[in-house]
């Protein structure tokens, strides 16, 4: 997994900070095995094969959501923008 936050290069950084930013490199991390699985999914015929990959695929939505909650109970403000965000789609 890429990495866009070290926590070694960042020891005088507070820890609800570092959690926040491990909370944003971690919703990256589901969203790219989101894509990863529906790729996959895409490229089988195989019942089984589907059936498990469509499963984990639910399970790594879920996890973003979590990581999200914890996100947001963290960083009010990245909630506040982020329904700003959703309130100004759901208009157009």
């Amino acid at each position: 997994m890429r990495r866009f936050f070290n926590i070694l290069d960042n020891n005088n950084k507070n820890d609800t900070f570092i959690t926040v930013q491990n909370a944003r490199e971690d919703i990256i991390g589901e969203l790219d095995a989101i894509i990863q699985y529906e790729n996959h999914l895409s490229q089988t015929n195989d019942l089984k094969a589907k059936q498990t990959i469509f499963n984990i695929v639910k399970e790594e939505k879920h996890h973003v959501g979590e990581l999200f909650g914890l996100l947001f109970s963290l960083d009010p403000e990245s909630k506040e923008q982020f329904e700003k965000g959703l309130k100004e789609f759901n208009q157009d």
